[in-house]
This record gives C-alpha cells, sequence and structure tokens, in this order.
C-alpha cells in the first residue's frame, strides 16, 4: 500500500488513497483501498465502476466484470460502466457468468451509445447457469429433446425463467448466436404455434415472452428453419385486418404468430401503420407500428439519396440486387465513440507528424457503408473536423444508415449511391480511406483498390479489408458441394440450408460455421454463404501490391493477445511486423483472419 492508513479510516479517507494509488499505477493497493470503501458503502455505484476499472487493468476479467454489472445495479444511468461493461464482454468470455449481477446487464442492455451484442450473448449465458429451468431445458435440447422442454416451459404455465426481464431484454437487445439456443427458442416457437390454445394468449406471461421472440425473430431476419408442420399451420392462418384493426383479440393473436414465422410485410403494408391504432393489446399496437414506421422510413430514405451514376458493371449489378433485398448488416446498436478517438488510435499505427492533419478539416471516404455501422462509428471517431463521404452499391443499404445517422445525430457524413468502378467521377480527393469487406466482392479486387488510390491525396491513409484464401478455404469447399443452393435461392431455401449446416456432423463441410458470428441472421448468412461474386487473396498477393502501387504496410486490427503472441514468435519482426513473418502465423493458424485481413497502409507523401 502507497501510505499507511489508520483502522479507523473512514469512507472518504479509502477512497481518496484508492483513487491517489490508482493514478500513480498503484494498482493492487488501489484495489484494496477500494474494496474497504466499499465495505462501508457497498451500494455506491461509482465505487463499483471504479474498482471495476482497476481490476481490468489487474487483467483480472471475471471480478471487474461482476463490478461493472453491481455498479450498474445501483446506478443505472452510469453509461460509462455500460460503455466498459460492452467492450469487456466483447473481448473476454467470463469464466462464471452466474456471478454477475442480473440487474446491472440488464441496465446495460437498455443504455444507449453501446454495443449491446455482447452484453445479449453474456446475459443469456447468466441465465443459463443461473436460473435451473433453463439449465435443465438447455440439457433437455442437448439430448435431442428440445420440443419437450419447450413443453415443459410454455404449456401448463408459463415458466418462470420465460418471465425474466432480462431474458426478454435480451431477446429484444441482441440476437442469439448459440446453437443450442437457437434450438430451444425454434421449439418454444413451434410450441406456440402448434400446441398452445388460442385462450392461453390471454396470459399476460406468455404473451409478453411471445413478443420478446418476435423481436428476437425481427433481429435474425427470420432466419430460423422450420418443419413442414410449422409451413402448413403458417399457410392455413388467416388474418381479417378491418377486423384486427377493430382490435379483435383473435386477429391480433394470428398476426403475432405470423409475424414470428414471415415478415409483417406480408401481412400488413407500410401504409397500414396509422391503421393499426386500434390494435390490441397495446404492446402488439407499439411493436408493429414501430417497425412498420421505421421500415418505412428506410424506404423513404432510400429513394432520397443521391446516385452517382447508373451502375453498369455486371458483376456490380448482381451485387446490389443481393443487397436490395438483404441490406447487410441489420445491426441493432452502436458503439458511440468519443469525438476524436480515432486519432489516438491511429497513433498506434502512424508516426504523430502524419496525423497532424486531422487537426483541422479533413475528408474520409468510406467505400461500401452498406447500413452504415463502420461509417458512423467512423464519423463519430474521426470527430467533427472530417467530412465523411460514405458509399455502396445499394440505396436499401444506405436508406437503412440514414436513418440511423439521424438516431445517432450524426452531421458530418452523407451518402452516396456510388459503384467503386466510378469513383473517377468524384471530383474530390480523400485524406484518408476505409474499404472493408467490399474489394473482394468485386470481379477484379485489385482494379478496385487501384480505383480507391486514384482517389487518395499523396501521403493518405487506407484501411482495407480482404477475404483470405487460407481462413476461407472452408467456404471455398462449401461453394464447391453438389447441394450448394447458390445465391439465387430463395429465402425458405436459404434457412434450410443453413439449418442443414448447423446440424452436420464435425469434419463436413461448413459444420464449422456456426461458430461465425454471420452465421446467425439471414442477411448475415447469405452475406456469408451465398454471395454472387467472392474473391479470395494471400498475403504474398496483397504484399506485391503494395509494393507496386507505393504503398506501405502499417500494421493489422487484431486482438492484442494475438499481437502479442506474434511479437513473442516474431523477436526479429519489428512493430508493424513483416508480411512474410505474418504468412507463416497464419499459417501455423489458418483461421487467424476468418473474418478477413483487416490491414493500415499509408501512400508516403510526395518527395
Amino acid at each position: 500500500m502507497s501510505s499507511p492508513i489508520r483502522k479507523s479510516a473512514t469512507r472518504q479517507d479509502w477512497v481518496a488513497l484508492a483513487r491517489r494509488a490508482f493514478q500513480s499505477n498503484d494498482l493492487r493497493a488501489a484495489k484494496v483501498a477500494y474494496i474497504e470503501a466499499l465495505n462501508q458503502d457497498r451500494r455506491n455505484g461509482q465505487l463499483h465502476h471504479e474498482l471495476a476499472l482497476t481490476l481490468a487493468a489487474l487483467a483480472e476479467i471475471d471480478d471487474a466484470a461482476i463490478h461493472f454489472t453491481r455498479a450498474l445495479r445501483f446506478k443505472p444511468s452510469h453509461e460509462e460502466a455500460a460503455r466498459r461493461l460492452s467492450r469487456l464482454l466483447a473481448r473476454f468470455a467470463i469464466g462464471e457468468p452466474a456471478r454477475l449481477d442480473p440487474f446491472g446487464l440488464k441496465a446495460a442492455l437498455g443504455a444507449s451509445g453501446i454495443d449491446t451484442q455482447p452484453v445479449a450473448e453474456t446475459a443469456l449465458a447468466h441465465l443459463s447457469a443461473a436460473e435451473r429451468e433453463l439449465e435443465r431445458a438447455l440439457h433437455e435440447v442437448a439430448a435431442g429433446q428440445a420440443d419437450e422442454a419447450a413443453r415443459k416451459l410454455l404449456l401448463n404455465r408459463t415458466a418462470d425463467v420465460l418471465k425474466s426481464d432480462l431474458l426478454m431484454s435480451a431477446l429484444q437487445a441482441g440476437i442469439v448466436m448459440n446453437p443450442w439456443y437457437e434450438r430451444l427458442f425454434t421449439a418454444l416457437r413451434r410450441v406456440l404455434l402448434l400446441e398452445v390454445a388460442p385462450d392461453r394468449f390471454q396470459d399476460r406471461a406468455l404473451y409478453a415472452f411471445a413478443l420478446s421472440l418476435l423481436a428476437q425473430v425481427w433481429n435474425n431476419d427470420h432466419v430460423w428453419a422450420e418443419t413442414e408442420a410449422e409451413t402448413k399451420a403458417i399457410e392455413q392462418i388467416a388474418i381479417d385486418k378491418e377486423l384486427l384493426f377493430a382490435g379483435d383479440l383473435e386477429m391480433a393473436r394470428r398476426l403475432l404468430v405470423c409475424a414470428l414465422y414471415r415478415p409483417l410485410e406480408s401481412v400488413l403494408a407500410p401504409d397500414d401503420a396509422a391503421q393499426c391504432n386500434g390494435i390490441r393489446p397495446k404492446p402488439l399496437r407499439d411493436a408493429v407500428q414501430g417497425y412498420l414506421i421505421n421500415r418505412d422510413e428506410e424506404r423513404r430514405a432510400a429513394r432520397e439519396i443521391p446516385r452517382l451514376a447508373p451502375i453498369t458493371d455486371e458483376v456490380s449489378q448482381r451485387v446490389a440486387r443481393q443487397y436490395e433485398t438483404n441490406p447487410y448488416p441489420r445491426w441493432q446498436s452502436l458503439h458511440v465513440s468519443r469525438p476524436g478517438a480515432m486519432k489516438a488510435t491511429l497513433t498506434r499505427y502512424f508516426a504523430p507528424e502524419r496525423l497532424a492533419f486531422m487537426d483541422g478539416s479533413f475528408d474520409v471516404l468510406i467505400a461500401g457503408a452498406g447500413t452504415g455501422k463502420q461509417a458512423l462509428q467512423s464519423a463519430l471517431a474521426y470527430g467533427p473536423n472530417a467530412r465523411v463521404l460514405a458509399t455502396d452499391l445499394s440505396a436499401a443499404s444506405l436508406g437503412y444508415a440514414q436513418c440511423a445517422a439521424r438516431r445517432y445525430g450524426v452531421t458530418n457524413v452523407e451518402f452516396m449511391v456510388v459503384d467503386i468502378l466510378d469513383l473517377a467521377r468524384i471530383d474530390r480527393q480523400f485524406d484518408i480511406i476505409e474499404c472493408l469487406g467490399v474489394l473482394h466482392h468485386m470481379a477484379d479486387p485489385w482494379a478496385g483498390w487501384r480505383m480507391l488510390l486514384s482517389r487518395l491525396k499523396p501521403g493518405g491513409l487506407m484501411y482495407i479489408g480482404l477475404y483470405s484464401a487460407t481462413a476461407r478455404a472452408n467456404i471455398r469447399a462449401l461453394r464447391e458441394q453438389p447441394d450448394y443452393p447458390g445465391p439465387d435461392c430463395d429465402d425458405q431455401t436459404a434457412r434450410n440450408y443453413r439449418a442443414q449446416l448447423l446440424n452436420s456432423p464435425a469434419g463436413t463441410p461448413g459444420a464449422d460455421l456456426a461458430i461465425s458470428r454471420d452465421f446467425y441472421t439471414l442477411h448475415e448468412f447469405r452475406d456469408l454463404v451465398l454471395h454472387p461474386c467472392e474473391q479470395h487473396v494471400t498475403l504474398d498477393e496483397i504484399a506485391r501490391f503494395l509494393d507496386e502501387n507505393g504503398l506501405v504496410f502499417r500494421g493489422f486490427t487484431l486482438d492484442p493477445l494475438l499481437l502479442q503472441a506474434f511479437a513473442s514468435e516474431f523477436l526479429q519482426s519489428t512493430w508493424p511486423g513483416a508480411l512474410s513473418d505474418w504468412k507463416a502465423f497464419e499459417q501455423a493458424r489458418p483461421r487467424l483472419f476468418e473474418a478477413m485481413y483487416r490491414f493500415w497502409c499509408e501512400r508516403l507523401p510526395a518527395v
């Protein structure tokens, strides 16, 4: 401990000591002092937060997560605690999720300006460890008895775990990315459709759970497969819209059950939103109206997006058609960075003098922005000095992005429908160009990259993402199988094919895809497996392109633990490491760049 303290010390004494110790990087002393302070004031959310920061710095991850959740329990509006918790859970799996505070997790799921997905996943892990009913149900699912487990939770009574505010919040705020949970929830959906009597929907708890399940299938874009019995039952449901809008409860029940399987647009039109005022009960009305209004706003925004020129390239046209039908990704939440935070991040990759331009106005191009998650995060992180242009082939995707920009108050970004091949038509050059996950969907990725270079200022920076030929070998093998349905298959075929992969024996092509985060929504599954154009590159090819085009590699964006592993294995390779060494590193870890190669590079200033 940095200094002695009296046995009679007050909470204020311990807090003062803890903060001094933390500031001087005496983390263990800070930890002891915070614990002593909390012994005298256990309900102090701010102290739990500060202890959590200390524990995170000590790499005591589980305990840090516990105290972040306790901070949120006692101070639900603690935005920084929610932000830190989300970032922590995104990087680390919690060994004992049952010890996390459920009230704190629920508060985090309701926070704005954070990515709620890792919190939602951790909330489900907490429930499966802490709730005996759910634990038992998941054991039955693993034994091949998913329907029996669902019946026990729903038929005789609505199980207490299905009434859990935390469970319902997790279903509403995130996407289920666990095969066992998916099997349980699809079974619960099936029982709701085929076995639960209509009058049971008068049970408010059952109705509330069904609405949370509805939010989940909207989040995952109806990715779950269905049996023939379910398909037949859904096809037989008749909904009288006049009765529905007049408040008929049976029609409302039918709409709810149908919407668990089919897009709401198959029953209601966007301009039906106003007529939905009569739908009962109110929670269903609010959900339906909110969905229709949001989709209508997206369509309106899409029509308003300026279009530089008609898309004429055949491959670009095919790709555009996919994303017009399946905007990618339909993200649920956004981590809001502090304005200007990107400059600090980039100091890892570039010398400070190379970033001096960011102190004044500068121009950023996000090429292939999709639905705008990366573009909005970048616009916020670059700060108000940045003028961001976000382009994409798909107006539908950019409409989604435009609505999100309004929702998050992002004002320094504009959107435009542009094919990368047509960027020469833009009379503008950029200080920074970001292009992730786009070039490998072009007929010639290198031609696309060269076009981007034509828009980059001398001395400009680039952030590039390309599919690894090594990491995507499994996808390549899958696309060569005789039962591969192809990119033009309908949604039902895509769902069934995905279910086939989910249930494939280990070692068969595609069986390993369930570990991919893009496996758990329909639009992401199409992008992952059923894309109309997919190219793969090697590190040798990237190195050659960089050398031929006057670009200098400045480093991959990877988890710090992987960067440390590389540094330990290649002691002679100074940061950012030679691409030849990274090639050897990847060969030993073929799934290393599963998401893609993501790296920064720069064009050296003209001499």
